[in-house]
């Protein structure tokens, strides 16, 4: 009976120590981790952003005041445009419309009527301080009155005579310490009587070399055509084909987001050869009876249309800097252009940005920064969206800024911390109908 017991017991006190070392526990009840755990797997990436091969540099982000009330008023709406958002240069009208008789007859320009014209180029030179500011100036337009009598026929300009208006501006312009680098003599061409055709074009460019040669002033370099729209009466491919290419040394086009004509684009852009290629006016709309988010998404993606194909510059038609959802969504979208290369990122609903209503994004790296927008424009939330830098280590923490319909005018920032084991993954949950910018800094 004794023995029997002895041998329960210690078939008992067997079990125990058994059930004890299968358990992983130390008998003191303390629970040591393995000294090489297993490191959780990265969270699966939904964006992938590769900086490795970079587009064309954006080096031209110019304040347009050829719309009439876009003048600059005082120092600080100068400041706001030229030092805080970096603008480096200015659109700046040429006048002679009948609205603005500016040039009445051969050799005469009327001061005052460029007084405020030159009280902008002025308030934009003291907000750059020591940065450099360009000017460009273009034709103004007043419908079927654009031109002044004395340069045209009922044919449009005569080249000789238009030659001498541009002429005596450059030569005003110079007179007031002003140079004109980029000039662009034609505007909307289906808006105006001018009809300047290719070969008017060049030859007004012709007559008007000569006459700055005899004025001893440069000649700015030439932005054509500048019209409604690309590939329009296959403008382009005539100068080109009759080898007046020498009178455009920049291709300019305006670009509308209810067409956005792409494919013209880019048909004008197979001529244009190593010119670059601006935007000269970039329209993002305002109507009071269109919801600014669903007008934010086309002037958006219009404008990155623009920059998948090579633009190197733009001016938007009615930039603003005002206390709305626009001002404040053009200003988070264009300063961070200036300078900046656009470099591949994938989404989840793939990379065209062709349809609306669908997730759209970009990304742009200047020099370590790199900059990300999520334009959301639909009904869908899309929860923990994650963004993942490839080959990239992400220094310190990713700044966004975030707008809703029910956010402030001055949208939502965040510090968002940075995930992975390179420190290269960041997330943050897209709202259904928002815009999101991300900003980072490369290790």
């Amino acid at each position: 009976m004794k023995t029997n017991f002895k041998q329960q017991a210690l078939l008992l006190m067997s079990l125990f120590l058994i059930l004890v070392a299968c358990s992983g526990s130390e008998i003191d009840g303390s629970n040591e981790e393995s000294p090489n755990p297993e490191p959780e797997p990265d969270k699966a990436a939904q964006s992938i952003i590769t900086f490795d091969n970079p587009g064309q540099v954006i080096d031209v982000f110019f304040y347009d005041i050829k719309q009439g009330n876009k003048n600059l008023e005082n120092a600080d709406e100068a400041n706001e445009i030229f030092n805080i958002d970096d603008a480096n240069g200015l659109r700046i009208p040429i006048r002679g419309e009948n609205k603005i008789p500016a040039h009445p007859s051969a050799g005469v320009v009327v001061e005052d009527m460029y007084t405020d014209v030159l009280q902008s180029i002025t308030l934009a030179k003291q907000a750059r301080g020591g940065k450099e500011l360009k000017i460009f100036a273009s034709k103004k337009l007043d419908g079927q009155a654009s031109f002044p009598g004395w340069v045209k026929d009922g044919n449009g300009i005569i080249p000789k005579q238009y030659a001498i208006l541009i002429a005596d501006f450059i030569e005003f312009m110079n007179s007031k310490g002003v140079t004109i680098d980029y000039l662009g003599i034609d505007n909307e061409f289906i808006y105006n009587e001018g009809n300047i055709t290719p070969q008017k074009y060049s030859e007004t460019i012709t007559e008007l070399r000569t006459l700055l040669i005899n004025k001893g002033l440069a000649m700015p370099l030439l932005v054509g055509y500048e019209d409604y729209g690309p590939d329009k009466r296959n403008w382009v491919k005539t100068l080109m084909d009759n080898g007046w290419g020498d009178t455009m040394d920049i291709y300019g086009t305006h670009y509308y987001p209810q067409w956005r004509p792409k494919t013209k684009l880019m048909a004008d852009l197979a001529l244009i050869g190593n010119r670059p290629f601006w935007s000269t006016e970039p329209h993002w709309d305002g109507k009071a009876d269109i919801n600014d988010f669903d007008e934010a998404e086309a002037g958006i993606v219009a404008f990155w249309d623009q920059i998948d194909v090579g633009m190197s510059g733009f001016m938007w038609w009615n930039y603003s800097i005002g206390n709305n959802v626009r001002g404040k969504l053009m200003r988070a979208t264009s300063a961070p252009m200036l300078g900046a290369q656009p470099i591949k990122i994938t989404d989840i609903d793939g990379e065209s940005i062709e349809a609306l209503g669908k997730l759209q994004t970009r990304a742009f790296i200047e020099g370590k920064t790199i900059t990300v927008f999520a334009v959301n424009i639909n009904n869908t939330e899309r929860s923990g969206y994650t963004f993942k830098i490839d080959n990239g280590n992400i220094n310190g923490k990713v700044t966004s800024l975030q707008w809703t319909e029910t956010s402030s005018i001055d949208g939502t920032s965040r510090l968002l911390e940075v995930n992975g084991k390179n420190n290269n993954i960041f997330s943050l949950t897209l709202p259904k109908r928002s815009i999101t910018r991300f900003i980072l800094t490369l290790k």
